[in-house]
């Protein structure tokens, strides 16, 4: 995503630091440490569920002897400012991370524009970044309509950047597919937040909707700073014949507020919105919210069972799971993969981050939980699956997605359907 999943704010400290124990492996001989990052927005109940996948993949690496003969030491940053995520913030973490040089890699970050302010300085010291949640095509694909061009963030050097979701030309497109097709809405108002995910977003949502013969009402948009009260753009789009809206944004820049104030007909947006503290900003009308995410729910998949009641058992909170821990955990597992091949081809030894990202660069059909990847020269992967919740009350919220709402706590995301775009090709 882009987007901060769950945006809730948590009383955990910004920067939180996982000792991760176990033994290394080689015949009883521990090498020494290896660490690896997280860049994520901890504060938030999504930003702490994904570091929980990162955690729990580096607990069992270490439990069965570690990689290679090494332990694997992991912390966890925090990208928040004031509630929210923060691009200044996660360069800073980045920058910590490079100036120790036992870090050999990163899953993360969180959310788009964080990722176009790291790639920069990561990029030249071959620091390997992989991101369980960034969706904006911009960061890998050179396409018309983007802001910026990802040769220009990595300014000639190599890719260091891979992504295990897929992106928000495939997330727009499916919801405008639905909206049309199962929902029969014709006519849609846009909204979005003014930034690089909800732009994107809400841009590849207009393209298809109007390619499938819909019409779009009016596109509006705002800034958090500068808008209290949606009445005005809500009326613009009544007026203007809309039976939906779409939204493309994130929760922290309030772009759940406008559904308290809408009654009747759907409200439906990216994975920006797919949060506990949207359900908790529409309280009230927060059921029939149709959201995105930008990937497979890993509830769904047959072959992640015994992994989510594994991390279930290590993780028995409420909002310990969230709707990326498992990408998290895929990500994890294969920069762990990549440090071991880098481990080997150097004798043994402690890698250099270059050979980590070369090695990582060489990753074909690497077995997750949710699928098999392979991953393009851009650090795309090729698993293109979107899939489709809405907010229901349930009545065992254990059986939905995990996100889940604070005060009406049985109003929940429940999945609905997939698209698969890679099968579709």
């Amino acid at each position: 995503m882009v987007r901060a999943r769950g945006l809730i704010v948590l009383t955990a400290a910004t920067l939180v630091a996982f000792a991760c124990g176990g033994g290394g492996g080689g015949g009883g001989t521990n090498k020494g440490t290896i660490k690896i990052g997280s860049d994520l927005p901890v504060c938030t109940i999504g930003g702490q569920a994904v570091s929980n996948g990162v955690k729990f993949a580096v607990d069992q690496k270490n439990s069965a002897g570690g990689v290679e003969g090494f332990t694997i030491a992991y912390q966890s940053f925090d990208d928040c400012r004031q509630g929210a995520y923060n691009a200044d913030a996660g360069v800073a973490n980045v920058r910590q991370m490079l100036d120790d040089s036992k870090y050999l890699g990163m899953i993360g970050p969180y959310n788009s524009a964080v990722a176009k302010a790291e790639i920069p300085i990561a990029a030249p010291k071959n620091f390997v970044m992989v991101s369980p949640a960034n969706t904006n095509p911009c960061l890998t694909k050179d396409i018309a309509g983007c802001a910026y061009h990802p040769q220009d963030l990595r300014s000639g050097n190599p890719n260091n950047y891979w992504r295990v979701v897929t992106t928000d030309d495939y997330q727009g497109p499916a919801m405008a597919d639905y909206m049309y097709k199962q929902l029969g809405i014709k006519n849609v108002g846009i909204l979005d937040d003014s930034t690089v995910f909800g732009v994107g977003i809400a841009g590849s949502f207009e393209a298809e909707f109007k390619k499938l013969g819909g019409t779009v009402a009016k596109h509006s948009e705002y800034k958090k700073e500068q808008t209290s009260d949606f009445k005005a753009i809500l009326s613009g789009f009544k007026n203007a014949g809309a039976q939906g809206v779409y939204v493309g944004g994130t929760d922290d820049q309030n772009i759940c507020i406008p559904r308290k104030q809408m009654k009747d007909i759907p409200f439906a947006g990216g994975d920006g919105i797919e949060t506990t503290d949207c359900i908790n900003q529409a309280s009230g009308n927060e059921v029939n919210i149709y959201a995105t995410s930008a990937g497979a729910d890993a509830t769904q998949v047959p072959g992640a069972a015994q992994s989510i009641a594994d991390f279930r058992k290590a993780f028995p909170g409420p909002n310990d799971f969230g709707g990326y821990t498992m990408q998290a955990y895929d990500a994890t597992n294969a920069l762990l993969l990549a440090m071991g091949n880098a481990i080997k081809s150097n004798s043994g030894n402690m890698p250099t981050r270059k050979q980590v990202r070369d090695a990582f660069a060489q990753i074909k059909g690497f077995k997750g939980v949710i699928g098999t990847y392979d991953f393009d020269q851009n650090g795309d992967t090729s698993l293109k699956i979107v899939s489709i919740y809405v907010v229901q009350q349930a009545t065992d919220p254990s059986k939905t997605s995990g996100v889940c709402g604070k005060a009406a706590k049985n109003a929940c995301f429940v999945w609905k359907t997939q698209f698969d775009f890679a099968q579709a090709s």
